[in-house]
């Protein structure tokens, strides 16, 4: 003897697929963000061994060096709207800046103890002379 409606209960599955999608955008969005940092021109060479970012760096900095040895800054990291350093100066400034900017936003007491929260990555093209 049954209680229940004779009808077949059906599951609804707006709800899930609303989740999925808002799951799938989120991705999409984390992923370009990753693009904007890296340079698709930079040919690395082959690694041997490689260990993939930790998720606590927070201030990574990246360092795309073309075959001619001019460093390409990702439009978050180019202070002053200078994507291109083209020498060694320029590279020191640069540095030097972050690292200052870095220190300054550090909270007190910290920045002596442990340095600077910068995480630099340098992706340097197979081609390019060390």
């Amino acid at each position: 003897m049954s209680h229940g409606s004779t009808e077949r209960c059906e599951p609804n599955f707006v709800p899930l697929l609303d989740l999925v999608l808002q799951l799938v955008m989120f991705f999409m969005v984390c992923s370009n963000f990753i693009m904007e940092q890296i340079n698709e021109t930079i040919k690395l060479p082959t690694a041997i061994a490689a260990q993939p970012i930790g998720v606590k760096e927070e201030y990574i900095i990246f360092l795309n060096v073309n075959k001619e040895g001019t460093v390409l800054l990702s439009p978050l990291d180019a202070v002053g709207g200078n994507k291109e350093l083209t020498n060694g100066p320029q590279v020191v400034r640069y540095m030097k800046a972050r690292y200052d900017e870095d220190m300054r936003h550090a909270k007190p007491g910290e920045a002596k103890d442990k340095g600077p929260r910068s995480l630099i990555i340098i992706r340097a093209d197979k081609e390019a002379s060390f």
